[in-house]
C-alpha cells in the first residue's frame, strides 16, 4: 500500500465570509496551495504553526490528543475552506507541530465525500454514488 499526496488550496474561511458580506476584497483573502499527507488515523486538518500564522488563524480552544507519543494538548483554530478538485468545505484545523506533514484526515474527507485508493495512490470520489459528492444526513 501507498502513500497518498493531495494538492489542496487553503483559505481563511473568515476572509471568505468578509468578502461575501462585502466587507473584503476577493484578492485580499488569505489563501495558500499545500500538499497534504492523506492520514486516516488523523481526525482533522493538521497543519504547522508557519501555515496558520500564514492563513492568519484565531485559536479556538486546546484539545487533549492521542498521538504516538501518548497524550498532549493541541490547539485547534478557526475553520478555514479546503479545495480539492471541484469540492470544498470549511473545517476547523489542528495544530501539529514543526516539522510534522500537514496531515488530512478522516473529518475532512468525510465533509469533502473523499476516499483514498491506497493501490493508485490517490483521493477519489464516493464509488457508491459513482464519484459524485454526496452529503449523508443520516
Amino acid at each position: 500500500m501507498g502513500k497518498i499526496i493531495q494538492k489542496a488550496r487553503l483559505q481563511n474561511s473568515g476572509d471568505m465570509a468578509a468578502v461575501l458580506a462585502g466587507k473584503m476584497k476577493p484578492g485580499q483573502v488569505r489563501a495558500l496551495d499545500v500538499e497534504l499527507f492523506v492520514d486516516t488515523g488523523a481526525a482533522m486538518l493538521c497543519l504547522t504553526p508557519k501555515v496558520i500564522e500564514t492563513l492568519g488563524l484565531h485559536k479556538l480552544h486546546e484539545r487533549d490528543v492521542i498521538t504516538g507519543n501518548g497524550m498532549v494538548k493541541r490547539a485547534v483554530y478557526e475553520p478555514v475552506r479546503i479545495h480539492i478538485f471541484d469540492r470544498e468545505a470549511d473545517v476547523n484545523v489542528m495544530e501539529v507541530p514543526t516539522g510534522t506533514p500537514l496531515l488530512l484526515g478522516y473529518l475532512p474527507l468525510e465533509a469533502l465525500d473523499l476516499y483514498p485508493n491506497l493501490k493508485k495512490r490517490v483521493l477519489e470520489g464516493n464509488p457508491q454514488y459513482d464519484g459524485k459528492m454526496v452529503t449523508d444526513l443520516l
